[in-house]
Parts: structure tokens; sequence; C-alpha cells
């Protein structure tokens, strides 16, 4: 079914291939077009699906900073949407740290922190969309039925403490981290996947960043995370604090709350867990940090 798909939506422009899924950093509907020149991928998703639309107004935005992949075409059709991309060569950061690969694990996330701040997050709001999805930190929804009322007014409190002004809005990924990098032997990176990307405060990538290697490498995040935010700040300078990093947490965690409505119960219960792990743990420690400017 795939291969008759991109046969008839590709095949004239690009000629012949054979369709290899690919993982490691992909999304599962994402297809390596084995035997093109040059060498293409292609993502598959069902149509009207905006996150898609808004990763593509992403790409196209900052495809010059060389560290997304470059589109070379888009299609939309009543059933499906199709965007072909350029196929980056690369590791995938998470397999670098599952592969307990220490010194590799410390010089990918300075490398995170450094393309965070130096080819994300130096492009400016400037109050104008472009197509991209806007911060909506004010109107998130906490009507559910799965979350605990007493973690939905933990949530509120710690949400009351942002201050959150537009104009300190940057393009942010939404999911940035080493499990959506390619990385190469001479520590260049590739970011993927940027349908949750959005307008909005920097601290929503840079906390991310921080609550994902906690949660996920526990034994190694004091280290990384540190690395991480010093590469980031050298470069791209912000107040940091605690408080604010678990605030932002807290708002991502809600982010994809709000998507798991029609989720399995487990999924779910996951995810609430998860929530109370957020507003239950520090990210920055003694010798952390405070604030930094």
């Amino acid at each position: 079914m795939i291969n008759q798909i991109l046969e008839k939506y590709l095949a004239d422009q690009f000629g012949e291939f054979t369709p290899v899924r690919l993982t490691g950093g992909y999304t599962n509907q994402t297809y390596l077009l084995e035997g093109t020149e040059p060498p293409l991928v292609v993502k598959i998703a069902r149509s009207n699906n905006r996150d898609i639309q808004n990763e593509v107004n992403c790409l196209k935005m900052i495809e010059q900073t060389g560290r997304v992949p470059k589109i070379y075409k888009y299609i939309e059709t009543n059933e499906l949407q199709l965007t072909v991309m350029e196929y980056r060569k690369g590791v995938n950061g998470q397999s670098i740290l599952d592969d307990k690969d220490p010194a590799r694990a410390k010089e990918l996330y300075k490398s995170l922190g450094e393309t965070l701040a130096t080819s994300i997050h130096s492009t400016k709001y400037q109050f104008s969309s472009h197509g991209i999805v806007t911060c909506d930190l004010y109107e998130l929804n906490f009507d559910s039925d799965f979350v605990p009322e007493s973690l939905i007014y933990q949530s509120k409190e710690v949400l009351q403490k942002i201050d959150d002004s537009k104009e300190d809005w940057v393009l942010t990924h939404g999911d940035y981290g080493l499990h959506n990098v390619l990385a190469t032997d001479d520590h260049g990176l590739t970011v993927l996947d940027w349908e949750w990307a959005e307008w909005a405060n920097p601290l929503t990538d840079v906390s991310w960043v921080c609550w994902f290697t906690k949660l996920h490498y526990p034994e190694y995040a004091e280290t990384l995370n540190e690395l991480f935010l010093e590469n980031y700040i050298a470069h791209h300078p912000i107040d940091l604090s605690d408080v604010k990093l678990k605030s932002y947490a807290v708002y991502k965690v809600w982010k994809v709350l709000n998507r798991l409505k029609q989720a399995p119960s487990n999924v779910q219960e996951e995810w609430v867990r998860r929530l109370k792990w957020t507003l239950d743990t520090e990210f920055l420690n003694d010798s952390g940090r405070g604030n930094r400017c």
C-alpha cells in the first residue's frame, strides 16, 4: 500500500526508488526513498494534520541554519500529507546514552546547548507567527477526567509563577532533546521532528531537555544537564532558576496531557505519574545554579 501511494505521487518527479522505513530519531511514518539522488526521505501523515503544516513552516524558516533537512516537496491530498525532505546521516542522540558512551554523551550535550541557542532560539518572534503555532500558556485546558484534582491544583499554583512576555518569545522546537537529533562524529547535529514547534519563551525547550534527561537518565542527568546549560547560556544568556525550569516543564507536560484525552488508560496513567514526578522534582542542584544572566 505504501509503495503504491509513494509511486503515485512521487515517481514522476523523483524516479524509481524503494521505500525503507526509518527509525532512530525519525517518526514512525518516515521512509528513506532508496535510489534517489540526492538521498531523500518522505514523512507521511493523514490530511488535516496541523502539526505537519506547522513543521513545514518551521523547516522553511530556518533552513538556512543547516541544522534541519531541506524540504523538496510538500503534497496534500484528500487523505494524506507527504513531506519530501533531504536525508541526513547521523546517529540518534538517545542511542549514545543507551550505549553508555560517556565521552560522546558529554559532547552531545554541549552541542545540544550551542545548537539550541545559536540555530533555533536566535529566531525571534517579532509578533508575526508565519503560520507557526503560538504559546498558549495562559489558555491551557485543565478540564481532565483522568488527572487528579490535587495535581491540577498544584499545577495551577506552579504555572502562576511564570511571568511570560511575548517580547521574550523565540522559535522553540517543542520536543527538543537527544531523542530528536542525529549526531555526527564531528559533533554536528541535525534536528528532526518539528511538529510541536511554537513561538514561546526559550525556557520551554531548555526545561524540556533537563526534564527528559532527569526522567530517563537520572544517573547522568546532573553532569549532562550542567554541560547543556553552560553551553546554552554561553550563547544565549537567560535568567535561570529551578522554579522557572519546573514551571515550564509543567507547562510542557500539560501540553502532552491535553493530547491524551482519547489515549489508552495506561498511557494516561503514565503521564499523570510524570506530572506528579515533575511537580516533586528539583531540576537544578545547589551547586547549580540559582539565577544566571
